[in-house]
């Protein structure tokens, strides 16, 4: 169904946003949480529920330094998306939060970016240190897309990856 478009002079002059909701903005933020939860807790029919059948997952900015298809990592369907989180948390990471959390969502809650830095410690006991920025999109009260902006060199320190599947870094 085709919605009315509304200029933009009418929009900013407008007090009222027509796509604001309340209920679906708290909705987002639940599901948000939801995911979060679940993944924190290696619960994978939790981390399910939270994201829809279809739900994609993508990591922009991967270690191989590409950002073309096939060069960074992409999930697609609940069956991949579980299986990145559980294989991910599975080595014992610690997840003690995040610092410096900024939230930003659109009035009808479909979509919600969220920079943090992260705080992890290592199976090792070495401190992880990301700065993340999550662009979630919201249907139905679930995650259906997500992508996870990260700065790729800390990641490959903190799990050992190589860099452009040359080289490890061994010191920051």
């Amino acid at each position: 169904m085709n919605q009315p478009t509304v200029g933009l002079g009418a929009l900013l002059k407008s007090d009222e946003d027509p796509l604001d909701s309340p209920t679906a903005r708290r909705a987002a933020k639940d599901a948000i949480l939801g995911f979060f939860r679940a993944v924190a807790a290696r619960d994978a029919k939790a981390l399910a529920d939270s994201i829809t059948d279809d739900a994609v997952y993508e990591i922009p900015f991967s270690e191989s330094g590409s950002t073309e298809p096939g060069g960074l990592r992409r999930y697609v369907g609940t069956a991949e998306v579980v299986d990145f989180w559980m294989a991910t948390t599975a080595n014992g990471l610690k997840n003690l939060g995040a610092d410096e959390v900024e939230l930003s969502i659109t009035g009808d809650g479909s979509r919600v970016f969220i920079e943090q830095r992260g705080n992890i410690v290592m199976p090792d006991g070495r401190a992880y240190r990301n700065k993340y920025v999550f662009r979630f999109s919201i249907r139905d009260g679930r995650i259906s897309h997500v992508r996870e902006y990260l700065n790729p060199i800390i990641a490959a320190y903190a799990f050992r990856r190589k860099i452009a599947n040359s080289f490890k870094v061994e010191t920051l």
